[in-house]
């Protein structure tokens, strides 16, 4: 997890998240927004030869074009908002959907409520609060109270930034004070990751693994395999905390209003969209940018786990949406230039003001106009002076009084671990209870298939069928296959092999690039291995590489770079060097490819294909007897492309991850997020996928772990189980073999490999 650091009190402080901004606007007909700054607009790829071997240049214009066909459509759509009732429209729309992305509600349990103490604070105290929002889920809140004063109170809900500490953050904890001074209660609750609720705790030490974002990234990414996002979980904390607070009777049930900064009004913004009862809403510094905006520019306004909006876009909905389905109940949007750039992205400024004309535009259909505030504060990111001001005068005019005024008390300090809930200041080492990683898992058995397969060939044979159109729509795979134009760039005679390097269009705005090796004697056709790995091509013409080995045997070898790396590895942004420094472009190009609904996995398995095809055009290959090298990632991507393709008749896996569930059940995994695809466990895992090559040659050299590590072959013999059986009933019992072997016997392997395929 890469960890950025500032000065600066700022979001990347708190989350050290990467984001992108996005638009410049402008009131349409309807007052619905659309850019007046000039979109982003992909560049043709150049001919071989003429415009060099730019290929870092692909996916970006790639993803441009995809986001902005993405952002026409849902401005069609706000375009086409003319009445009250269109907007009630959209609103339900939005609320569903909504649900549907981040994994829907849970069923709601007892939330076994219990105060662990109290603070005496003069004109407020505070209840130290733990209740349950799944069983065995301890979540740990502060409850601020007035005192002296007879209630119902208007009521506060209060979901947090990426803070270590908590609800107990200085500026955080001002506002509950203040609010609470002034007749309001707040209830602050800490989620995953943050206060009393790490879930990675070193066990040598006892203090957290990760930050705030990097746990709430580490569950969120395992989630994305069951169909479910880390967003679910967030919500649903901060609804069984509503929960809690309308349970108590001091709380008025019509006067409950939301407020969170930085990560916490990211969470405000979902909650406006998915909990009706509240009735007033401030988000201070969120994320209110949408995810397709104008001027985008890659990998875009992506941030950790629960703050992207996964398969969002195909639906028309970004996170503008998340705001416009409060309308048109109170809300008060409030940034800070200071964010552009550094915090955010660096259009994050014409960003926000975007989506604040889009729901104004929303509010104004509805006779409210009035009811969406935009205010922007001069200090750098926080819960500041100017924006807690602003935050009380909307609060007073909504849900309590304007006499209320914004003065603020002196802050009341308090000692290390005094707000605490929990006698070790940590769920997992005073309560105990289930851990994220442990909900994840619970969770994946209640929805996975126990036994896809089913219990004879015949079954399997069904299974195979439905797999494959299954597996299509997961990897959103092109309707359509558009013209290679593959080149030869260069060729060349060294010690009997001729080596090519090619370029060929896996799509029309991307490259795949490689290089061929081929016995220097004779002209074929050869029967031909297709190289893939994570870490590219370049190895592949090494003089005393493997590869180079092979065609001494009489074989020809194909090595690729697919999109994303090798020299496909896509260029820095142009802008935000502050923003983006440090990044993991390859996550965050993955998860943003999650929010266009094209997995980074399927844009890969796609080249896998277009490679095949380039290689059943060359008269130089064997077209029956095409065979798969995949290596770690690269061999989950060649895998899916033998299930979607026979045209590989034989495939070794090496060093591949032998299951999806074991990322879901590890606390440490080591595979990148381009690697994952969203929903599969739903469906099958990467065993199953195994079993449907079934009787062609698969061999399965260190399958590892979660954490990289190659399995011994007693737990791959159990891991393999069931596609080992596939392989004995269709009298193919020697064509999987589960090897572990190291590394400097891979030559003979490979060359034994390809003698039984």
């Amino acid at each position: 997890m890469i960890v950025r650091r500032t000065l600066m009190i700022s979001r990347r402080k708190f989350i050290q998240s990467n984001v992108l901004g996005l638009a410049l606007p402008i009131a349409g007909a309807n007052g619905f927004t659309a850019a007046t700054g000039p979109v982003s607009e992909p560049t043709d790829s150049q001919a071989p030869g003429e415009g060099g071997r730019d290929y870092w240049n692909d996916w970006p214009e790639y993803m441009i074009s995809h986001m902005n066909e993405a952002r026409e459509r849902r401005l069609a759509q706000l375009r086409a908002l003319r009445s009250e009732s269109d907007i009630r429209a959209r609103i339900e729309k939005i609320r569903s959907t909504v649900w549907d992305l981040v994994g829907g509600p849970f069923e709601k349990t007892p939330l076994n409520p219990r105060i662990t103490g109290t603070l005496e604070r003069g004109p407020y105290r505070i209840e130290k609060v733990i209740f349950e929002s799944h069983p065995e889920i301890y979540v740990t809140a502060n409850l601020y109270i007035p005192s002296g004063r007879k209630g119902p109170f208007p009521a506060i809900l209060a979901p947090l930034g990426h803070t270590t500490n908590g609800k107990a953050y200085r500026n955080y904890a001002y506002v509950y004070q203040t609010l609470a001074r002034k007749g309001y209660m707040v209830l602050a609750f800490d989620p995953f990751g943050q206060g009393e609720r790490y879930q990675y705790l070193d066990p040598r030490t006892g203090k957290a693994l990760y930050g705030p974002t990097g746990e709430h990234s580490q569950a969120g990414r395992p989630m994305l395999l069951f169909g479910s996002t880390f967003a679910q979980y967030r919500a649903w904390d901060a609804i069984r905390a509503l929960d809690y607070l309308l349970s108590r009777p001091e709380v008025d049930p019509d006067k409950v209003g939301l407020t969170g900064q930085s990560g916490g009004a990211t969470m405000t913004m979902y909650l406006c969209a998915l909990e009706p009862r509240i009735k007033v809403a401030v988000e201070v510094d969120g994320n209110s940018e949408n995810l397709a905006g104008p001027s985008y520019s890659p990998p875009g306004a992506v941030a950790d786990a629960e703050q992207n909006l996964i398969f969002s876009l195909p639906e028309g909905i970004d996170r503008g949406d998340l705001l416009l389905a409060f309308a048109p109940k109170p809300l008060l949007m409030i940034y800070t230039p200071i964010d552009r750039g550094t915090t955010y992205s660096p259009t994050y400024i014409e960003g926000t003001k975007e989506v604040h004309q889009e729901i104004r535009a929303a509010y104004k259909l509805m006779g409210a106009p009035a009811n969406a505030g935009l205010f922007a504060t001069s200090l750098p990111h926080d819960y500041d002076f100017f924006s807690r001001q602003a935050a009380y005068t909307w609060f007073n005019r909504w849900l309590g009084r304007e006499e209320w005024g914004t003065d603020e008390a002196e802050f009341d300090e308090s000692t290390p671990g005094e707000l605490d809930c929990t006698s070790t200041g940590q769920v997992l080492t005073s309560l105990g209870g289930r851990t994220v990683v442990q909900l994840n898992s619970d969770k994946l058995k209640k929805i996975a298939p126990t036994n896809p397969l089913g219990n004879n060939l015949g079954d399997a044979r069904i299974f195979e069928r439905g797999a494959r159109q299954t597996l299509r729509r997961l990897l959103a795979l092109p309707a359509e296959k558009h013209p290679l134009n593959s080149a030869i760039l260069s060729s060349h005679l060294r010690k009997g092999a001729q080596i090519e390097e090619f370029v060929l269009h896996s799509e029309p705005s991307i490259r795949v690039t490689g290089w061929f090796l081929k016995p220097a004697q004779g002209t074929g056709p050869f029967p031909t291995v297709l190289h893939v790995s994570e870490r590219g091509k370049e190895d592949a013409p090494e003089e005393t590489g493997d590869l180079v080995h092979l065609t001494k045997k009489g074989f020809a070898v194909c090595s690729v770079d697919l999109r994303g790396l090798g020299f496909s590895i896509p260029r820095s942004p142009g802008a935000g060097p502050v923003f983006y420094h440090g990044d993991n472009l390859q996550e965050d190009y993955a998860w943003a490819s999650f929010t266009l609904g094209r997995p980074v996995l399927g844009q890969r398995v796609w080249d896998c294909i277009r490679c095949l095809d380039y290689l059943e055009s060359r008269p130089d290959v064997d077209h029956g007897r095409i065979h798969g090298l995949g290596e770690r990632g690269g061999a989950i991507a060649l895998l899916l492309a033998a299930v979607m393709e026979n045209r590989l008749s034989s495939l070794m896996l090496d060093s591949i991850v032998a299951t999806y569930l074991s990322l879901v059940e590890s606390r440490s995994y080591a595979l990148d997020l381009t690697w994952f695809l969203f929903g599969i466990l739903k469906h099958f895992d990467l065993p199953d996928m195994v079993a449907i090559l079934a009787p062609r040659t698969c061999w399965i050299l260190n399958a590892t772990d979660a954490g990289g590590t190659p399995l011994p072959e007693t737990k791959l013999a159990e891991t393999y189980r069931r596609a080992l059986g596939v392989y004995k009933q269709g009298d193919a019992t020697e064509g999987l073999r589960l090897l572990v072997s190291p590394s400097y016997d891979k030559p003979k392997l490979l060359d034994s490999w390809l003698k039984t395929a």
